[in-house]
């Protein structure tokens, strides 16, 4: 009976998290998203010149929504990815 009441673990998101991170490396902690989110999101923020990277902040999390963020500004960018599917967001700049 008590399963179902509650829905089962496998419907669960999960997401890698992480916090201003300068490599992707140290965004691989894995959560349990709320069941209110529906989506992974990446955000990468970066100043370059081409594929040259001179400064780079990852944030990834759970959330209720996708953000639509792609702003460039001369050298600088911030983009923002999303996902709604098992720890989709390994990716730092998904393709």
């Amino acid at each position: 009976l008590p399963f179902l009441l509650s829905p089962p673990a496998a419907n669960a998101l999960y997401c890698y998290t992480c916090e201003w991170e300068q490599s992707n490396w140290s965004c691989l902690k894995a959560k349990k998203c709320s069941d209110k989110d529906e989506y992974c999101v990446t955000n990468v923020a970066s100043v370059g010149i081409g594929f040259l990277s001179l400064w780079k902040r990852i944030t990834k999390k759970c959330s209720e929504t996708c953000p639509r963020h792609n702003f460039s500004l001369g050298l600088a960018t911030y983009t923002s990815y999303c996902c709604q599917s098992f720890l989709c967001n390994l990716s730092a700049c998904p393709g």
